[in-house]
């Protein structure tokens, strides 16, 4: 009875403390509100969300709307789209850096801002989600001896093209009729010879199997003719053209093709028996390389002269591509620097030199790549495939020149308006100097030449005369350039001789012509 009376009391008291502490907690949990509330980070630096429409970052601009929701960088208080504010830095309550701080949402910008590298934090989930799907679709690969597991790795594309072919060739052959009824029945349904072997399976995702991205309102499905993949408009297109050529045999029956347009080898003008269809990524690489490929071979087998040529100009400029590549991204990380104040060190006069030499550099290549694409216009093709594989040449070469050159423009008006005048004033003169000196050179190497041609062939000196007062006339300006800039005027033509007598032997600048030379006796 003396136990039990004890147990009793004992649990009322431990009833009563529980009682007592349960009272306490708001008190306790009120005060870790204040207290935590007060250590949040100010905001009163952040601008303003109204009126604002797009993402601040330059190179983004995205539209925010219901779907894409705005964010406010936590540091500099601009406003950014949830992709561009993926970057994370530790922050005091003023918003400035400190290692100490506690981790916030940042931008670029302020995420690359100072030297140091403490307090910093980058979310990279997605990265990582990325390579490990990766490795394991690699692992699968050597496990089963390049051949994934998947039913997707008995799909065969040639199969699948001759399907579309034959579908083609059935549904519309050469009545413009039928194409017509074709085109009002594909709106309701798609055909069953533009479905592939698995079309079945891959039309059950709700998600886009390129980028993953989920189907809904603004982001509409679609199937690859090919292989029959779900897609979303930006990973897929509508360039792959089934058709039957205009200029066929009316005796011979019409059998339809398959081509990637804008690619060499597809047809220079539309047929008009031709119906596009949807096709991804993946299929469009495959079909453009197996098209080149054969237009390649056809063109060698009907003729190789011609091609040599243009096997030879196409790697002489593809070199001068390259060279233009790497010159163009250094270029442009200069003039971005200069422009976002993000490179700062003592040799401002030495950066100054780099980027003066960058954009002669850069100049220079794009002049001489203009001079390279008119040699492309002398070819003279024999077939009418070789015209067409020479017209998609110097197409691409031209618009490679045209984008680059574009590119080049925006970074010099960039220059001009992010860098100080007496910046710009050094730039130019470094500029002039350079162009002074290479035509003093290229015009004394010319009159060494054609005083060489003129005493070997005996040919009056006439060329040689009209030349010297334009030598003499240039190595006045490059002397007075020279001295003022502080250099030596002896050293420099002593280097200039030198380089005269390599260029002389290496790569000269009159060569005379061989059937002139044989017809004139020389």
């Amino acid at each position: 009875m003396f136990n039990q009376y004890e147990q009793e009391e004992e649990g009322q008291r431990v009833w009563s403390q529980q009682v007592e502490l349960a009272a306490r907690k708001p008190d306790i949990k009120l005060d870790t509100d204040l207290e935590d509330k007060s250590n949040e980070i100010t905001r009163q630096h952040w601008k303003r969300s109204d009126g604002c429409i797009n993402c601040s970052n330059k190179t983004c601009k995205k539209k925010f709307s219901l779907i894409e929701r705005q964010h406010h960088c936590r540091r500099c208080g601009e406003i950014f789209c949830s992709s561009c504010l993926q970057f994370r830095r530790k922050l005091n309550r003023l918003a400035h850096p400190d290692p100490d701080g506690k981790t916030y949402k940042v931008c670029q910008k302020c995420f690359e801002e100072g030297q140091d590298s403490e307090g910093k934090n980058r979310r990279l989930t997605e990265q990582f989600f990325l390579l490990r799907r990766q490795l394991k679709e690699n692992a699968t690969i050597i496990q089963n001896g390049l051949h994934t597991a998947s039913w997707r790795s008995r799909l065969n594309i040639e199969k699948e093209c001759v399907r579309l072919v034959e579908g083609f060739r059935t549904s519309v052959g050469t009545s413009e009729v039928k194409r017509t009824l074709h085109n009002i029945k594909t709106m309701l349904t798609t055909p069953d010879w533009q479905k592939s072997t698995f079309w079945l399976q891959e039309n059950m995702t709700d998600q886009c199997q390129g980028c993953k991205k989920s189907f809904g309102l603004l982001i509409k499905k679609s199937n690859c003719k090919v292989c029959g993949k779900v897609v979303c408009k930006s990973c897929s297109s509508h360039d792959l053209l089934v058709y039957v050529d205009d200029d066929r045999d009316p005796d011979v029956p019409p059998q339809p093709k398959l081509a990637v347009i804008k690619i060499a080898g597809s047809p220079s003008k539309e047929p008009e028996l031709s119906l596009y269809l949807c096709v991804c990524e993946s299929c469009q690489t495959y079909l453009t390389d197996k098209q080149v490929d054969s237009l390649q071979e056809s063109v060698f087998q009907s003729g190789t002269d011609a091609v040599e040529q243009l096997d030879i100009l196409h790697k002489a400029a593809y070199k001068m591509q390259q060279k233009m590549n790497h010159q163009l991204s250094e270029y442009q990380i200069i003039v971005e620097s200069l422009e976002d104040n993000t490179v700062k060190t003592d040799t401002g006069k030495n950066n100054i030199k780099v980027l003066a030499k960058s954009q002669e550099d850069l100049a220079d290549y794009l002049s001489q790549f203009a001079i390279k694409i008119q040699h492309f216009r002398k070819l003279k093709p024999k077939t009418n495939k070789q015209a067409i594989l020479f017209r998609n040449c110097l197409k691409s070469k031209w618009d490679y020149y045209m984008e680059n050159m574009s590119t080049y423009r925006i970074l010099r008006r960039k220059l001009s308006e992010s860098a100080p005048p007496e910046v710009l004033e050094v730039i130019q003169r470094i500029v002039d100097k350079h162009a002074i000196v290479s035509a003093q050179l290229y015009i004394r190497q010319l009159v060494y030449e054609t005083i060489s041609l003129c005493d070997k062939y005996k040919i009056k000196e006439s060329i040689p005369q009209l030349l010297t007062p334009v030598d003499e006339a240039i190595e006045t300006d490059a002397q007075s350039c020279l001295l003022r800039e502080g250099e030596d005027w002896d050293q420099h033509v002593t280097d200039m001789l030198e380089m005269i007598k390599t260029q002389i032997k290496d790569h000269r600048l009159v060569r005379p012509s061989r059937r002139l030379t044989k017809t004139h006796g020389f």
